[in-house]
């Protein structure tokens, strides 16, 4: 499996969420772009929601084959899946990796623990594009329709216009039908707050354990923002590095530690 670069005709696309591979997200990716391009699935084989960026070292990750050299499932995490995929139980050269489509939207602060993200974040780790995409799950019926199409059109943006080593695109999409749709924005993270709460139980055997808990209690009204741009009926378009570090506190760290006297 070669690592990095995008071919120009950009045919081969794995997909991966976090949701499992019977994911109603995955399917509607699925069917979707195995119009336009060679389309790959490795997924986890159940929900593994949450799990960020964890990935199997003390334990096999176990492959099974749902469909013979295309879609596959593993016992572990997203980015376990992707990991394997890439590293070569695909046969091919992987042009772009998509996570998703997510049942429920990765906005500011969820980003740091949504395995959907991950997955996206691991193809930069092989300098390969990476997409996550997220949709709203309020209303009886998604319409996963119209993120598939509107990834679509960034995609073919990104064909244009490549992104650069270690960026990924984080996409909220409301849940709407395409028509109803505001348009697209480029975004920043916004901020979540929950009102996090642990919840206590005893075990038939006196032994104590525990449930996290919590409720959205607010979303983020500044503008320019992925809650804000979705909260307008837009899709929302964050991009994200891979690399952290804090570059515009270097300096100042390098000066407040090593050369102040005490």
């Amino acid at each position: 499996m070669r690592r990095g670069g995008m071919s120009t005709c950009m045919k081969n696309i794995l997909l991966s969420n976090d949701d499992g591979i019977q994911s109603r997200g995955i399917r509607a990716l699925d069917d979707f772009f195995s119009k336009h391009f060679h389309v790959f699935i490795v997924a986890p084989d159940r929900e593994r929601s949450a799990t960020g960026h964890s990935i199997s070292l003390r334990d096999p990750i176990r492959l099974k084959t749902v469909e013979k050299d295309r879609v596959f499932s593993v016992d572990g995490t997203p980015v376990d899946a992707v990991h394997v995929a890439l590293l070569g139980v695909l046969k091919v050269p992987v042009d772009f990796v998509i996570s998703g489509i997510n049942n429920g939207l990765n906005l500011g602060s969820d980003v740091f623990y949504s395995g959907t993200v991950s997955a996206a974040f691991q193809a930069a780790t092989f300098n390969i594009p990476g997409i996550a995409v997220s949709i709203d799950n309020n209303g009886e019926e998604i319409h996963y329709e119209t993120a598939a199409y509107f990834l679509h059109r960034i995609i073919n943006k990104i064909k244009k216009y490549p992104l650069g080593k270690g960026i990924i695109l984080n996409v909220n999409v409301p849940n709407l039908e395409v028509d109803d749709i505001a348009g697209m924005e480029i975004t920043k993270l916004g901020k979540r707050c929950y009102n996090d709460s642990l919840i206590e139980r005893e075990d038939p055997k006196k032994n104590k354990y525990y449930w996290i808990a919590g409720k959205l209690l607010n979303t983020d009204s500044e503008a320019g923002t992925d809650v804000k741009a979705v909260d307008e009926k837009k899709v929302s378009i964050t991009p994200l590095r891979l690399d952290v570090t804090a570059f515009d506190l270097i300096e100042k760290l390098k000066e407040q530690y090593f050369h102040e006297i005490d």
